[in-house]
């Protein structure tokens, strides 16, 4: 008699995927202005692992479809199972989220931009930029170059714009189209984060970045006060975290340096967070600020002024840089994961403010690793290629156990000791 046989079962989780069968540990898609790379080691959750059955009928061995679970081997007994290592597509989607490059191609927005009496610039209608994704395809796509062990697939993807009229002043200063967007997601913030991410955006919005010149974060944030919509929320402070006010507003940075960084405009100054914020995926693109002492610059290299434009949309952040195409090419590619370092054990603080034995963590942990981000410029017969490195910290998770003892445990404690 027969039996079910399980064979070729495909680890998932790091660092099993790393000597999981002929799986890579990289994989990069195309896009048309930009190559993503998806890093396995760094997002096991990304595969899975998928069951084929077949059926031996007299030697011969005939599929069998029962979805993406297991015959109960009593019923069949001569079903054969293997494992193959597949793209989860429910991942896949969340991680293009993630990134910020969808959008509804049926979304027809357009905006117009108008300048008020006052001088006040005016933005009416938000703009539409991103992807149009093949999804099915891409899925077949992905699941065939891990099979053939393919260092890299082409995206079936298409870019979306959105139509703008500008006013004739703007338009003498060269404001007249789209020229780059960033975007980041900061689903799972709290609302003291929210807050200080809206109340950052705002101040970025309707600025003008002439000809020429360096915008710098710093100086037009100005300060983060109270008055001007800011609370209090955890700020990374050498080797902590705690509440500062404005905690957040590197989303607003980050969010800004993708504008400039898929613009192809020159990055004056720029560095990463200590450790590898959830919030700033895919990892590489983020900027760290701090008021006196680190900021963000970039220099406005086209043939005409740079409007800005800021807003949210759901949990998602938009910078839009408004001016003149002067026929930049920019392609990008990345991130390039290094360096895995797993997080230390974590810090542990002892207080009586806590029953004893009750944890609370303060702040996760999290892995180090190295990210690079390559990005190419091509402007006419010049070609500027430039790597932007991310050294992320391993970093351990901060918690409190309480020490504090009930009378009920003290009780319990005392009668131990007269019975010893």
């Amino acid at each position: 008699m027969k039996r079910m046989i399980l064979v070729g079962i495909v680890g998932i989780f790091f660092p099993t995927l790393m000597h999981a069968g002929n799986i890579s540990k990289e994989l990069a898609l195309i896009f048309p202005d930009r190559t993503i790379t998806l890093n396995f080691s760094a997002q096991p959750e990304l595969l899975q692992n998928v069951p084929s059955h077949s059926w031996n009928v007299n030697g011969i061995s005939l599929p069998v479809d029962f979805g993406n679970v297991l015959p109960d081997r009593t019923e069949f007994i001569d079903i054969e199972t293997q494992f193959h290592t597949e793209i989860s597509p429910v991942e896949l989607q969340k991680f293009f989220e993630s990134a910020s490059i969808l959008r509804d191609h049926k979304d027809k927005r357009s905006v117009e931009i108008q300048v008020a009496e006052e001088g006040n610039i005016i933005f009416e209608g938000t703009p539409h930029d991103g992807f149009e994704i093949e999804q099915e395809k891409l899925v077949q796509l992905i699941n065939n170059a891990l099979l053939y062990e393919k260092k890299f697939v082409r995206v079936p993807a298409k870019k979306i714009f959105s139509d703008v009229v500008v006013h004739p002043t703007l338009k003498e200063r060269g404001i007249q189209e789209i020229i780059a967007v960033g975007e980041s997601n900061f689903a799972g913030s709290s609302e003291a984060r929210k807050q200080n991410i809206i109340a950052g955006a705002n101040k970025f919005n309707g600025i003008l970045v002439p000809k020429g010149k360096v915008f710098s974060f710093n100086h037009i944030l100005e300060s983060v006060e109270e008055e001007d919509g800011f609370v209090r929320e955890l700020v990374i402070k050498g080797n902590k975290t705690e509440k500062e006010l404005g905690g957040g507003v590197c989303q607003v940075s980050t969010t800004a340096f993708r504008a400039a960084f898929s613009g192809g405009f020159p990055i004056t100054q720029r560095r990463n967070h200590s450790y590898a914020v959830p919030y700033y995926k895919p990892y590489g693109l983020d900027a760290a600020i701090y008021l006196g002492a680190l900021d963000f610059r970039f220099r406005n290299n086209t043939l005409g002024d740079i409007l800005i434009q800021t807003f949210t949309e759901g949990d998602n952040l938009f910078f839009v840089f408004y001016g003149t195409d002067d026929g930049r090419e920019v392609v990008t590619e990345g991130p390039f994961i290094s360096d895995y370092t797993p997080a230390p054990d974590a810090i542990v603080y002892r207080t009586e403010d806590l029953p004893k034995g009750e944890i609370v963590e303060l702040s996760s942990a999290h892995d180090g690793f190295r990210s690079e981000w390559i990005r190419r410029v091509e402007y006419g017969n010049q070609s500027d290629i430039e790597t932007f490195v991310s050294e992320y910290q391993p970093w351990p998770a901060r918690q409190q156990i309480g020490t504090k003892v009930s009378m009920g445990d003290q009780g319990t404690r005392d009668m131990g000791q007269d019975n010893e």
